[in-house]
């Protein structure tokens, strides 16, 4: 099935497809990341003040400004409805997509969690496993950990997500096992 939507932002950059039980595709723009699902319904999120000045497109109010530029980044799905935002320079950002079955009804983004190299290209291997090129720097393998804390009770703020990242690598060449090369929980 091929879709048209109108109106959306003239700085649109990429597409990313969504799991097929979610359905749609995340679009990422200059200043936003917009999910449109298969009846055209757009849900928006602005990660910085520009994204309401150079759009006509109904969005989500900026909750905290996150100040961040899109140009050179890369989207790439860890689960069903988490993907990763990684940066031009490599801060990798951790966007949930909430929903109520297959209808998108907000993404919310978090500050950034780790630091990885300039990427070229990400792709998700399967398995956890995240591959995350580049052709200015070392590429990395990355593994993917969900991990949920409980709150103290009274902790009316949310936690800040944290990131483990086991820098070292080991590679077995006679059994081509890759020990975790690096970590990432989430």
């Amino acid at each position: 099935m091929i879709t048209a939507v109108e109106g959306l932002p003239y700085d649109c950059i990429s597409l990313l497809p969504c799991a097929a039980s979610l359905g749609g595709v995340v679009i990422m723009t200059s200043n936003a990341l917009i999910h449109v699902d298969q009846a055209a319904r757009r849900v928006a999120l602005p990660v910085n003040g520009w994204a309401a000045r150079v759009s006509d497109m109904p969005m989500l109010p900026l909750e905290n400004d996150l100040e961040l530029t899109l140009e050179g980044s890369h989207l790439v799905f860890a689960d069903e409805k988490t993907f990763f935002v990684i940066r031009k320079d490599g801060m990798i950002h951790p966007v949930e997509i909430l929903s109520d079955g297959r209808t998108v009804s907000k993404l919310t983004i978090s500050p950034a969690l780790a630091q990885t190299t300039i990427p070229s290209t990400a792709i998700q291997l399967g398995s956890g496993f995240l591959f995350v090129g580049s052709t200015v720097g070392p590429s990395v393998l990355l593994k993917t950990h969900r991990v949920e804390e409980e709150l103290p009770c009274g902790d009316e703020e949310l936690a800040t997500p944290a990131a483990v990242v086991d820098t070292h690598m080991d590679i077995d060449d006679d059994d081509g096992e890759i020990d975790d090369s690096e970590i990432l929980h989430f």
